[in-house]
């Protein structure tokens, strides 16, 4: 755990002492893809769980519930 806390505090040190548009960009390229990927688990985490609780038959094709 130390190993990774060092290299975490070495690309944050990196990462601070960058100027302001390069921090951005390098901030931007990581974090919109991270926020992406966590929204796309999390809609289909919820997804997942509200079909458990589904209360329409599985032979109700019109989709209009029970």
């Amino acid at each position: 755990m130390s190993g990774l806390l060092a290299w975490w505090d070495s690309v944050e040190e990196w990462l601070t002492g960058l100027p302001f548009v390069p921090q951005l960009l390098v901030t931007l390229v990581v974090l919109v893809p991270l926020a992406t990927g966590i929204a796309w688990v999390v809609n289909f985490l919820v997804v997942w769980v509200f079909s458990l609780f589904d209360r329409r038959d599985v032979g109700d094709d019109h989709g209009v519930g029970v």
